[in-house]
């Protein structure tokens, strides 16, 4: 993304007032390669923003998830959890013959 691009999701998405925004692109880790001679880039590349407030304005973290919303996902998980059991899912493909290899391994 942009300055221009952050400038306006924020705005239009987190209704945020932007005074302005500095971005660069910090460069990933180099090192060399266990046991070879030649280098490799361990860590990926990312862009790091800045984004200036006007004073008056205080910022406050948007509430992404509602109360609602996120008790019924915790409801979800709650009972996915019940119907995946993992003593069940273990006990049904045990395969006493071959003890070293996992379980889903011969579903």
């Amino acid at each position: 993304m942009t300055d221009w691009d952050v400038k306006n999701y924020l705005e239009k998405i987190y209704k945020v007032p932007v005074k302005q925004v500095s971005s660069r692109i910090v460069c990933g880790k180099i090192e060399p390669a266990p046991g070879k001679k030649y280098l490799i880039k361990s860590t990926e590349d990312y862009r790091e923003a800045a984004v200036y407030l006007p004073e008056d304005q205080p910022f406050v973290f948007p509430n992404i998830n509602p109360e609602k919303k996120t008790k019924e996902s915790d409801d979800e998980m709650e009972s996915y959890r019940k119907t995946m059991n993992r003593d069940n899912i273990v006990n049904q493909h045990n395969n006493w013959n071959r003890k070293d290899v996992p379980s889903w391994f011969g579903l």
